[in-house]
């Protein structure tokens, strides 16, 4: 299946062919930008810190596209203070990245991604279930139901079985607005970041200093193997 509709990233076009994000997750790496091995990079905020000193200016300093992500401690992050807490610091980052992420479920989701819309900015809808593949129409909700809000609708879901496998595969046949992005998590996952943009994953994610997700290789493995 092509890759979905065109999303602009800072100066790159998803839709094209599959980029790789690369996660930052420790402060020294964002404080020493690099010759990162990757299309996008992600900056994790919960685990670097809100409190990074210059944390914006230091994202503005990176030479690629920048997504910042506030991930909640109940979807695999470490953010445990008030959700309402993370609105000043998307509004912070949306002046200065490429592009944020916010989860399907949290309730700022609409006000983020009117935020979004209102910078131009592109915004990541994501979804993760550490403990199952959810059944194919729930998640095929999901994509609808986020499509209406983001420019990507991320889902990442612990997949132990071919069966699971094959559920997520079912989605990239889903037809929505918005690009998608796929990804198992666990045993398989390692075989889903290769695999799935070759059938219409947007983006796949890798690690720049440590893995943070079940399942994730680095930035620089993904990069050889996409070649």
């Amino acid at each position: 299946m092509p890759i979905r509709p065109q999303t602009r990233f800072g100066p790159l076009t998803l839709g094209l062919a599959p980029k790789i994000v690369g996660t930052i997750s420790r402060r020294e790496t964002l404080s020493q930008p690099a010759a990162f091995p990757c299309d996008i990079v992600e900056v994790r905020l919960d685990l670097i810190g809100a409190d990074a000193p210059a944390w914006s200016e230091q994202i503005r300093a990176i030479p690629l596209p920048v997504i910042v992500t506030i991930r909640l401690a109940s979807e695999g992050g470490q953010w445990t203070q008030p959700d309402e807490a993370r609105l000043p610091l998307f509004e912070i980052a949306l002046q200065h990245a490429a592009a944020v992420d916010i989860e399907y479920r949290s309730p700022l989701m609409k006000r983020v991604s009117a935020l979004a819309c209102q910078r131009q900015k592109a915004l990541i809808i994501s979804y993760h279930d550490f403990e199952k593949t959810p059944p194919l129409a729930d998640l095929q909700q999901i994509i609808r139901t986020a499509a209406n809000y983001g420019t990507v609708v991320k889902i990442a879901t612990l997949t132990q079985t071919e069966e699971d496998l094959a559920t997520l595969r079912a989605l990239f046949a889903e037809q929505c607005s918005a690009s998608v992005c796929l990804l198992g998590m666990g045993p398989l996952g390692p075989r889903t970041r290769v695999e799935f943009p070759r059938l219409g994953s947007c983006l796949t994610y890798g690690y720049l200093d440590a893995p943070i997700a079940p399942g994730q290789v680095s930035a620089a493995e993904l990069k050889e193997l996409l070649r």
